[in-house]
């Protein structure tokens, strides 16, 4: 039967064929040359999350010098309980999109980018009594901020990552609403 083998002509053709396109089949499977990559969406928020950790551990420290020095515990009780915990959840939001972001882009930038620590050092008491109620504000301020820039980067991004900054969000709205 002639014609149920292939004929030596096409097979040599076939061949031909496989030998010009493989090389452009097989580049759409290997990675490419990496070009720049744009920063990662979660890269503010992580930089926002250290810096409101920050100001909150600042607030809360002064609240507290505050409170034992002088009668603004009486005028503003919570404030230093309401600004340690802002901080602590602040620093855990921190710590967790920074390890979102080495999981996604690992390597020596990524693992350098981790949250700074704590500040040990007691800030001392101002001469003047401390303006509790501009603290209170500027906390209240910069936590909503982060809850509209969370808000905002949620339908812009994939699933765990939406759902990362969404419980970042409904966090710092608990937060505003307890400042406010």
């Amino acid at each position: 039967m002639p014609g149920s083998h292939p004929s030596r002509r096409r097979m040599l053709a076939a061949g031909a064929t496989m030998f010009v396109a493989a090389p452009a089949v097989l580049a759409g499977c290997a990675g490419s040359a990496r070009a720049p990559e744009s920063p990662d969406p979660l890269a503010a928020p992580a930089r926002r999350a250290e810096t409101d950790s920050a100001l909150a551990q600042a607030v809360a420290q002064v609240a507290a010098q505050a409170g034992t020095h002088m009668k603004a515990a009486q005028t503003h009780p919570d404030l230093a309980t309401a600004a340690r915990a802002l901080a602590a959840d602040r620093m855990a939001h921190a710590i967790t999109l920074r390890a979102e972001l080495r999981r996604v882009r690992p390597g020596p930038a990524a693992s350098n980018a981790a949250p700074p620590a704590a500040p040990t050092s007691a800030t001392p008491l101002p001469a003047d009594p401390p303006d509790l109620t501009g603290a209170r504000a500027s906390l209240t301020e910069a936590v909503r901020a982060a809850q509209d820039e969370a808000a905002g980067l949620v339908t812009t991004l994939p699933g765990y990552r939406a759902a990362l900054l969404a419980s970042v969000a409904a966090c710092c709205a608990s937060h505003a609403a307890v400042l406010a």
